[in-house]
Order: structure tokens, then sequence, then C-alpha cells
């Protein structure tokens, strides 16, 4: 344990090993130890610490000061500093095995880059480096003045990282919060007041997303004396439409859920529990397969790749196998296979890269053992991209007889979905569901394009219908809550199209299945459901949908168990997973679990406030109700004001009227919550 623990972001805070604050009762003393501990990498020379102080001062009057300075530092530092600091004639160092900073920590998690470890240091990060100290001497100053820039740099850095595996796991709210934090850093970023504002528009902030764009607007023309961009103009034009008949101007919306490192380390903690389990079957985390010199434009090859091995890996029940949502926030990462492997707790992870060669393309891959950080199995293709499914296969094959040798490859070869015929058509379809993946209505339509256009090429690639089907349920979902009205038939038919063109495949059954739900034919979709289970239980996105769709059937402990499950093998998941996981905790009566998982995403849908707030009621908590309760009547507000319901629908008769159960008795129990709840 270190013997001595600095606080250096914001005021300055120096505690020994017990956590006893220690008073250095001088500017000075602060000032030098925080360089010490910031430099602690080498020796310093006295003349040159003393220089760095006490500038102003001739060179005997400023070493005598450090003599002075040093032996009141001992008087306070434990063991009379010996433990601390090393020192000569000529020379001062802090023992870096004995001083612990968060600066340090930062730099350390920041290099990582993992989601866990940019989160973390995120929430170190709470100000300035040494806020507030002064009168430390010219030398110091302009010392302290780069080393806070290139710490901010740092941070902002963490911040965006942070801000685009939020936006492409789908974590509104998250992603909203860094925003914010970003925009703190440095209000001119044009390009983060646009992603904010969309993430709003997510959300049906109307007011919220105005409010951003005027405020967008007024720095950029306070500072630099410029309009925004035609893209952001742009954007605030689709806003403006969004604006219920005759309104011109609505009131800046507060977001007043509750605080976000709180949240954060509730999140840490879920996720460290369900990683647990992890470790009773062979598990494997498939990392995204990289692509070498991406001229011309493969990257979305990469993730096709990577979805498709987890995929085909997920059929086995065998294997543990991590979302690909989990695994593509790790993109960026500096970390080794096996450090990650170790993060996420499983035993194997494969990482692969794709290189173009020609008309063709190079595939590796290898498969690392994370406790020894051996690599137990390597391959090389070359293949025409026509033949990419093959090396598909060969690559599960490996893989699956390293980790279960029970599972033949004949049978790894009989599961297969059925493949395009077009190459193209799978090239499409592959950048529809890349895209899918933004928080944006521009990405909605952009997908159907991409699997409109892979449908065109191969009328029979079962993949591009369930692209369509769930374009059409995420328009519904996340966009407009009217929509089902005139996009049910469009989905039911593309997901039937799926079923019937390949039945092996499980996204195809998931997508019907959901849309029969929604269509009010519960035992369809039920018995579709379960097939979709069947031929991949871990497929994390499915497990989702499976534990939400049999909250409202009835089925409570098959709910909760895939709800459990998706968030198990899915840790660094999309928000949505946080609501449909939710909605089965508090159908099956479990309503600590649901608030715990729900609290982390608060606005993923208008719905997922009125579920934290029955909850709440349930367990007769009002205190934290109301926060809630005014999220929702936002939204209801805003939907009635738009016209997509009748003017005497109440916010009860809305709600119920969202999410139908099937059962009287769990329609009932949403409904005395709700009431209970304050909703009228």
């Amino acid at each position: 344990m270190s013997a001595l623990r600095l606080s250096l972001f914001g005021p300055f805070d120096c505690r020994d090993a017990s956590g006893a604050s220690i008073a250095l009762r001088s500017r000075k003393a602060e000032a030098i130890i925080a360089y010490l501990a910031i430099n602690r990498d080498r020796n310093h020379s006295r003349e040159s610490l003393a220089a760095l102080v006490w500038g102003d001062k001739a060179d005997a009057q400023a070493r005598a000061n450090l003599r002075k300075t040093l032996s009141r530092m001992r008087r306070v530092l434990p063991d009379g500093g010996a433990s601390v600091l090393a020192t000569d004639a000529s020379h001062v160092a802090l023992r870096p095995e004995s001083v612990e900073t968060d600066v340090a920590e930062f730099e350390e998690l920041a290099a990582a880059g993992t989601p866990e470890t940019l989160e973390r240091a995120a929430e170190i990060y709470q100000g300035a480096l040494l806020a507030g100290l002064a009168d430390c001497g010219a030398a110091y100053q302009d010392w302290l003045s780069a080393e806070r820039r290139r710490l901010e740099e740092l941070a902002r850095s963490v911040l965006e990282r942070l801000l685009d595996h939020y936006v492409v796991t789908g974590a509104v709210e998250r992603a909203i919060q860094i925003a914010l934090r970003l925009l703190a850093v440095d209000s001119l970023q044009e390009g983060v007041h646009r992603t904010l504002i969309r993430l709003y528009l997510f959300q049906d902030r109307i007011g919220a997303a105005i409010h951003q764009y005027e405020l967008c607007r007024e720095v950029l023309a306070a500072e630099l004396g410029v309009e925004p961009a035609p893209e952001t103009d742009k954007l605030h034009a689709e806003v403006q439409r969004k604006l219920p008949s005759g309104v011109l101007t609505a009131e800046p919306e507060t977001d007043d859920l509750p605080e976000r490192a709180k949240l954060i380390r509730t999140a840490l903690e879920r996720r460290a529990r369900y990683r647990v389990a992890l470790t009773r079957r062979p598990s494997i985390a498939v990392l995204p397969f990289t692509v070498d010199g991406d001229e011309n434009g493969y990257a979305h090859l990469g993730d096709g790749m990577t979805e498709d091995v987890i995929t085909e890996l997920g059929r086995f029940a065998e294997i543990d196998v991590i979302a690909p949502a989990t695994t593509f926030a790790y993109r960026s990462t500096k970390l080794s296979a096996s450090a990650v492997g170790l993060e996420l707790g499983t035993r194997y992870v494969l990482e692969g890269s794709l290189r173009s060669r020609g008309d063709g393309l190079r595939v590796s891959a290898r498969l690392v053992e994370c406790d020894t950080d051996r690599q137990v199995w390597a391959e090389r293709y070359d293949c025409a991209f026509a033949d990419v499914f093959q090396i598909q296969d060969e690559l599960v094959s490996g893989i699956v007889g390293r980790l279960a040798v029970q599972i033949e490859a004949t049978e790894t070869r009989n599961t297969q979905r059925r493949r395009p015929e077009d190459w193209q058509a799978y090239d499409y379809c592959i950048r529809g569901w890349h895209v899918l993946r933004r928080v944006d209505t521009a990405a909605i339509a952009e997908a159907r394009k991409f699997f409109e256009q892979a449908v065109a090429k191969d009328p029979r690639y079962a993949r591009a219908y369930v692209g369509l089907a769930s374009v059409n349920l995420s328009e519904w979902f996340c966009h407009s809550w009217n929509h089902w009205v005139f996009g049910r038939d469009e989905a039911l038919r593309h997901a039937r199209t799926a079923v019937d063109l390949d039945d092996n495949d499980n996204r195809a059954h998931c997508m019907l299945g959901m849309a029969e739900l929604y269509s009010g034919d519960y035992e369809a979709a039920r018995l579709r459901l379960l097939k979709a289970l069947r031929l991949n239980p871990n497929d994390a996105d499915v497990l989702a949908h499976v534990s939400f769709a049999m909250a409202l059937i009835g089925e409570h402990d098959l709910a909760v168990e895939t709800g459990r499950n998706a968030l198990r093998l899915s840790p660094h998941h999309p928000e949505w997973y946080d609501t449909f996981t939710g909605i089965a905790f508090f159908a099956a009566r479990l309503y600590d679990e649901a608030i715990e998982t729900m609290a982390a995403a608060p606005e993923t849908t208008c719905v997922t406030p009125a579920f934290i707030a029955a909850s709440y009621a349930h367990l007769e908590r009002d205190a934290a109700i109301d926060r809630y309760r005014q999220a929702v009547y936002r939204h209801y507000r805003q939907q009635l004001a738009r016209g997509d319901f009748t003017e005497d629908t109440s916010c009860v008769d809305w709600l119920l009227g969202l999410d139908p159960f099937r059962r009287a008795e769990d329609a009932a129990h949403y409904e005395a919550g709700l009431r209970k709840a304050g909703f009228e």
C-alpha cells in the first residue's frame, strides 16, 4: 500500500495510507510535491527545482528556501518523509512505489482505452490540475499551464471516445451527459452540439433540442463571429418540423434525473456481477476484425465478419459468446486481446484482420487463451470476396474444435444460415446493419435504402428482409409512437418473408415474433420467439427482445432468465436492453432489480421512467417518483400536441396502450403502480 495519496485534479489534497488528511501548510510545498509526483520517473536537481519555484530569488536564497520547505514537509509526511522522499546533496525525487496520484491513475485508464476504463477516467477528471494554486513563480506557472492543457486534451480525448462508444451502442442518456461535459470543456465544438441535438431528438425532447441549437448559434457568433454550418441549420429545420402545429418556441427542458457519477458506478458494479457467471462454461469474445488500409471503405466488412462469426458461434449452447455491441466497444483499445478477455471475464478471445488484395481478401485470425496469454490456434486465408462465407465457416469450426470438442464440424455446417447468392447483396446488408447502430432518424432512412438494395440484388436473401422488418420496428420503438398503425403490416410482411426464405435464421424469427406481439397475436409471438432462442441461445439482442416479450405475454420466469442472460453476454449493451429487461424484472415483481437496471438509462424510451416510477410506487418509496413522473408527462404532452393521440386520452391509458400486457392481472399490476405513482 502506498504511503501517500495525492489528489491533484481540482484543489490540492494530500492523505496518508489510512485516509487521514495531511496539511503541508504552504502553497510552495504543495507545488513541489505535486511537481515531483507528476514527474516521478526521474530525479530532479536541487538547482532546477529551486529555480522552478523561486526563480525570482538569487540562487543561494532559492536553494535555502527549498531546504527549509523540504524540512517542513518531512515533519508532516509519514515516517518523517523517509518512505516518500528520496534526497541527497544534489537531487530530490519521490519514491514512485510509495505515492499514488489521481493524475497517474487517470493517464493509465485513458491509455487502456476500454469502455470501463474510460468511464473511470472521466469520473476521475473533476477539474483543472491544481485549481487555485497561485503565486509559485513564473516558471512554475508556465509548467502548470502546459500540464493543464495536456491533461485537458487527454480528458477531451477520453470524453470523445466515450461519446462515440455511447452513440454506437445506443446509450443515449449517458451520451447526453458526456456531450454536455465536452461542451463544458470547449463550447465551440459544433459537431458535439449537433450530436447533442440528435440525442435530444431521439428522446423526443424538442424543447431541449431547440435550446441547444440556440446555444450553439450564440456561442459561435460571440466567440468566432460566424453562423452555424449548413449541416447544423439543416438539423435545426428538422427539429422545427417536429414542433406541434402553432408552436413557435419551446422552453428548454432540464435534466434532473439521478447524478451521472452514481449511475456509472452502479452500471460498473452491475456488469461486474454479471461477468462472474461467464466462468461456468467456455466463453469467448470476438473482437472487431481490423481492416488494414481502409482506402476502399471496407470497415463495414470487418464489422460484418465479426457479427457473422459471433452469430454462428452463438448457436452452440455449450459456449458463452459475448455480444457484438460489447466487443465493438473495444475497437480502439490499446489493451492486449488477453487483457480485454480478462476484463470481460471470458476464457478466450478471437482477434482478426482483413486486408484487401486486388479482387479478394486476406483474412487472418488467432485465438488467445486469456489466463495464460497463449495463442492456441491461428489461421490465415486468401479468398475472393464471394468466398468470405466459407472462411467464416472454417473459423467457427476451428474455434469450436478448441472450445468444445464434442461439437462436430459437420454439425457446424448443418446449422449455417442460408448465404446470399449475390456478394453485393451481402455487402449492402452489412452496410445497413452498420449504420443502424446510430441513434438518429437519418440512420434509419439510410439503413432502409441499403436493405432495399440488398433485396434488389438478391430477392431470396433472408437477412435483408430481417433488416427491413427491423427498420420498421426501430422507427416505431424509437422515433414515432403512432408509426405502428402504418408500419405493422409492412414489418409482418418482411419478417414472414425472411422466415419463409430461411427457417434457420434466429433474427428472422425474433423480428416476426415482435411484430406478432404488437399485432396482438401473443401465442404466435411466443412460439416464434422460443424458436429464435433454440436456434441461437447466445444472441444477446434476441435474448433482450424475448425478455421483454415474455414479460408482456406473462411468462415471468423466462422473461427474467433471458433478461439476465442478455445483460451477462453483453455488459456494454445498447440502452434499450435496460428498458426491455427492466420491464421483465418489473413484471416479475423484482422492483429493486428493475430500478437498478433502468435507472442507468432512464429515458431510453418514453415508457422507461414510467416503469421506474411504478417500481418505486410498489416499494412505497415516494420520494424518488416525482422526477420520473415529470419525464413521462413531458413525452405525453408532446404526443398529444402532435395529434398522435386523441385529446381525451389519459396518461395512464396512453401508457397501458403502448405496452399491452396479455394477462389482466399483469395489466392491473402495472396500472396500480402508475396510479400509486400519481399518474392520471
